[in-house]
């Protein structure tokens, strides 16, 4: 019955339901409203004004906040798996152990403060950062394994003890790059017939990137997130590079 009020008094308060499939609030004034423990997986809140909205513990599953204003709004323990915050304003925006897996964050990165960005970073499995400008930021202790980082332009980054593993580099400038201690690559077990069999090493990909005085001295190798030192050549192995340039293990 309480759930049932709440929900009416949302609608009525707002315009909007509390929960809400494919829905549209495109381009809508939600400034301040509490969403807090809604549904609203696949919906559009592409251009929406919800600076200092709450989601907390929100459902929104590939849900879309393209062009979205949501600084200051807090998305604090929401499912956010697949969800478009591409040209979004993130600025003071909370993410706290919310579900950030698969996320599209083209052209959120560069209007972000570092701890925006760490805040937002801290578990962004697969995100798509692809082209972004990382150039002499400070994200060390990231975690954004999977990641697709193609052609970013990251010279003098700092990404000291994050979690890159399988994140692509493709084609990126990492000039002077700080990847100290930074998990790069992890074990795969193969099963067959049952049994794990074999162990495959799958480690970022530095294919076409520039590293030119990149430091990757202490790079890791993880598997169930117990991480041993990588050596240099099976670094080079399986980063699709060779490396050149780069201070390696």
């Amino acid at each position: 019955m309480i759930a049932i009020f709440a929900a009416v008094a949302l609608a009525l308060v707002t315009g909007v339901p509390s929960d809400c499939v494919g829905c549209s609030f495109a381009n809508r004034d939600l400034q301040g409203a509490d969403l807090s423990n809604t549904h609203y997986v696949g919906a559009s809140f592409a251009h929406t004004d919800l600076r200092n909205a709450s989601f907390r513990n929100a459902d929104l599953a590939g849900a879309s906040f393209h062009g979205a204003d949501l600084r200051g709004a807090d998305f604090s323990g929401a499912h956010l798996a697949g969800i478009s915050l591409r040209d979004a304003r993130i600025a003071g925006a909370h993410f706290e152990s919310a579900d950030l897996a698969g996320v599209d964050l083209r052209g959120v990165l560069d209007g972000a403060s570092d701890a925006d960005l760490r805040g937002l970073l801290h578990a962004c499995a697969g995100c798509d950062m692809s082209g972004a400008n990382l150039a002499r930021r400070n994200l060390n202790g990231i975690g954004v394994p999977g990641a697709d980082l193609r052609e970013v332009r990251a010279n003098g980054v700092k990404l000291e003890g994050a979690d890159l593993e399988g994140v692509s580099f493709r084609n990126a400038d990492l000039r002077n790059a700080d990847l100290r201690n930074a998990r790069l690559c992890s074990y795969n077990n193969d099963v067959i017939d049952g049994r794990a069999q074999t162990r495959n090493v799958g480690c970022a990909s530095f294919e076409g990137a520039d590293v030119r005085g990149a430091d990757l001295r202490g790079a890791m190798l993880c598997r169930n997130r117990q991480c041993t030192p990588v050596d240099a050549s099976t670094l080079r192995a399986h980063a699709h590079s060779d490396l050149a340039g780069a201070t390696l293990p």
